[in-house]
């Protein structure tokens, strides 16, 4: 049960990792080539590791095009959605809102699984988007400068929040119909990655001249440590945290992803994060910790 705790800590370092290394990425690499770049080096981690444990199956339809939804939900949309959202708000705002997903996954599951409807989801709920509203710094002045800076941060608050519901219903919702379904975790974190690589690729021609191709070398270091060690290994030792003990003993441990945003954003990015923001992300890890602790 220890080691079980201790693997899903390590997936949740791994996680906020991923998260706060796409910061410096974007300073180097368009959206674009950030997202099919990163989902292209997860499929390849995926596929070597599936080999290497005889683990990787050609799986029936139903489960495959169940892996194949929650990448185009999970890793093409809401990580477009997340790449907007630290574009305009800063990285410990953005990954606090973000990471409430196990709540919207919990929502997830009461409107499509039916499951039935706890009150502390409600009060869940309610703690993150409150939490959210503060993690929106209000103008000091009534500038038009200071007026468009906090809508641009609005705007940001909103695409994390966009980025939570999407991730948390694609993790609950068809991911969990695949596994039910039999198809392995390394299969599905497989046609999971590949979906959201494909997704990244089909935007192209409609986005492209919306969002120019920049991509200098240096930023597919970043990429490949958001990608491999972020979502690969991340994932990984998730998969081995949740083999070894009940998903209600370890649930409670993803809210640490949280905390470890907020460190890495504040040791790693140098943000200074103001305690009205301290309160927002002290709300959304209250959100993360009453589901899960329910679950």
């Amino acid at each position: 049960m220890r080691s079980a705790i201790v693997l899903a800590l390590a997936a949740s370092a791994a996680w906020g990792i991923g998260m706060t290394a796409a910061t410096p990425a974007l300073r180097y690499v368009d959206r674009l080539t950030y997202l099919w770049t990163r989902w292209g080096l997860v499929a390849a981690f995926a596929l070597a590791y599936g080999l290497a444990t005889h683990r990787l199956v050609v799986p029936a339809f139903e489960p495959a095009m169940w892996a194949v939804v929650a990448g185009l939900v999970d890793a093409t949309a809401g990580g477009f959605l997340y790449l907007l959202a630290l574009e305009r708000g800063s990285t410990h705002e953005v990954t606090a809102v973000a990471n409430t997903a196990p709540l919207w996954g919990v929502f997830g599951a009461v409107l499509f699984l039916g499951e039935p409807l706890r009150w502390t989801v409600a009060v869940a709920a309610a703690s993150a988007i409150v939490g959210a509203w503060f993690l929106v710094e209000r103008p000091r002045d009534g500038s038009e400068v200071a007026s468009g800076a906090t809508k641009r941060r609005l705007a940001g608050a909103l695409f994390a929040l966009l980025t939570g519901i999407l991730w948390g219903i694609a993790e609950t919702v068809p991911a969990k119909l695949a596994l039910e379904a039999g198809l392995s975790p390394e299969s599905l974190l497989f046609l999971f990655a590949c979906a959201g690589c494909a997704g990244a690729l089909a935007l192209l021609p409609f986005l492209r001249r919306r969002v120019p191709r920049h991509a200098e070398a240096k930023g597919f270091l970043y990429v490949a440590l958001s990608g491999v060690v972020g979502a690969g290994v991340g994932w990984m030792l998730w998969l081995f945290s949740l083999a070894q003990a009940p998903a209600s003993v370890v649930a409670p441990v993803r809210g640490a992803t949280l905390v470890f945003c907020l460190a890495y954003s504040i040791v790693f990015l140098r943000e200074r994060p103001s305690l009205r923001a301290l309160f927002g992300i002290a709300l959304a890890l209250c959100a993360v910790l009453l589901v899960s602790f329910e679950a």
